[in-house]
């Protein structure tokens, strides 16, 4: 179960790099969203306040991404205290993964699509780690409770 637990961290790591390194193509597409917004609503906003709405936006999304990533590393937390549920969840967000990553990438020529597939590998190992007969026996344990004590 360690090795699992390792991987699914290392997991979420390299998808917050990824992300990291998406971040300055994410700042025009944020502007880009606001100046569209703005115009297609027949509001004029000047440069100055669609840059404080860009950063605010992007602030919102990177504070999103690294919620989301500390809810992941709990639940890798929750994986190694053998809940099965946890395993459960992270078999089917790795296979939803996997799915989307085979159906958007256009070949693994760009950075994002190359740390999408470390990702998506990483990930892929947590699953087989998770699911290794001594694994399962470790999950089956761990339904059963902690040991009954005279305390």
């Amino acid at each position: 179960m360690t090795k699992a637990f390792a991987l699914w961290l290392a997991s979420v790591a390299v998808s917050l790099v990824g992300q990291l390194i998406a971040y300055p193509a994410a700042s025009g597409m944020v502007r880009d969203a606001v100046q569209q917004g703005a115009e297609s609503s027949g509001t004029p906003i000047g440069p100055a306040e669609l840059e404080t709405i860009t950063r605010i936006g992007l602030a919102l999304g990177v504070a999103f991404i690294v919620l989301l990533a500390g809810v992941w590393v709990l639940i890798g937390f929750k994986m190694r205290a053998g809940r099965n549920w946890a395993r459960i969840l992270i078999t089917v967000v790795t296979v939803l993964g996997v799915i989307s990553m085979l159906t958007t990438a256009n070949g693994f020529g760009s950075l994002a699509a190359i740390i999408s597939l470390v990702q998506n590998l990483l990930a892929i190992a947590v699953v087989v780690y998770m699911y290794r007969s001594e694994s399962s026996a470790y999950f089956s344990r761990s339904k059963s409770g902690p040991p009954k004590t005279d305390w």
